[in-house]
């Protein structure tokens, strides 16, 4: 039977060679996103026959337990039966949750007595790497008009790569300039703020690829990622809103230094936007390619 383990950060090397070979360009396979949310999403994975096994709570319901699609080896039916297996061995309804729609499909013919709901807080936004990384086109005349604001506005800023040695002053500004004061687990927003504090001291451990803009020395955008075949998954942006253009201006230097080292990336996932309004109106702004939405399977009463 499937022996859950939870998620920590030293589980990312058993998890990378997943993130590796997963065809959907969903960030949650991805070790950082796990990582970051291992707590408040409660991720624990079991690794059976080279196939990834991933138990959680519900997207749709933090208190029901979930299962993400099994990526690996075996097909996805015969994943299924090892979890129905478990299921039925363990008392757990067998219910998926962040189903990517490549993969919905398949999983609707597996089981065609769950009920199907989309889950509409929770959809990717896939973008061109060589879009944002030029902002060129009408559709991204506003990102564009502010990032060359923030080149014209501060001649002397600096873009660099994360070194070990900034991460504690990292973590600081990211402190610095939250929003959310406290760290409930039942709040996503606020969790993702103080997580993302966590994550950058956890940098060092699997090397994930970090940029940053300082003025005049002082620190005023971050971005982290992390990279998978030919897709680039953006898993922080912070920057100092009173600074015009400072969030367009790390997004742009971030990806176009990182097709400058690894020139075979064609797409960038920033994630979903939680439902957040603002949010949502930010990532639409940078003209998707794709909206990669995901689904809910529940087992009918």
């Amino acid at each position: 039977m499937l022996n859950f383990k939870p998620v920590t950060i030293e589980s990312v090397k058993e998890l990378q060679p997943f993130a590796e070979a997963q065809y959907t360009r969903s960030c949650d396979y991805t070790p950082g996103n796990l990582v970051m949310w291992a707590r408040f999403m409660d991720y624990r994975y079991a690794i059976e026959q080279d196939t990834l096994f991933i138990m959680c709570k519900s997207e749709a319901d933090i208190k029901s337990k979930a299962f993400l699609a099994p990526i690996g080896k075996l097909p996805l039916s015969s994943s299924v039966e090892i979890l129905k297996e478990y299921c039925l061995a363990t008392g757990t309804p067998l219910q998926f949750t962040a189903v990517p729609e490549p993969m919905a499909q398949e999983l609707k013919e597996l089981l065609p007595d769950h009920t199907v709901t989309p889950l509409e807080n929770w959809s990717d936004y896939i973008y061109s790497a060589q879009s944002l990384a030029t902002l060129q086109g009408k559709a991204l005349n506003k990102k564009r008009n502010r990032y060359n604001k923030f080149i014209a506005e501060n001649p002397a800023y600096t873009y660099s790569r994360c070194t070990n040695e900034e991460l504690t002053e990292i973590a600081r500004f990211i402190a610095a300039n939250r929003e959310c004061q406290h760290d409930r687990e039942d709040n996503m927003r606020c969790y993702e703020q103080w997580q993302c504090i966590a994550t950058v001291k956890n940098i060092i451990h699997y090397n994930q690829p970090a940029g940053v803009i300082r003025i005049d020395g002082r620190i005023v955008a971050f971005t982290l990622g992390e990279l998978f075949g030919n897709t680039l998954y953006i898993h922080i942006e912070k920057a100092i809103r009173e600074i015009a253009g400072a969030a367009e201006a790390i997004n742009r230097l971030f990806i176009e230094d990182m097709l400058e080292e690894n020139p075979g990336i064609e797409f960038v996932n920033r994630e979903e936007d939680l439902g957040d309004p603002g949010l949502r109106q930010a990532k639409k702004a940078y003209n998707p390619i794709e909206m990669l939405h995901r689904y809910e399977f529940t087992p009918q009463e």
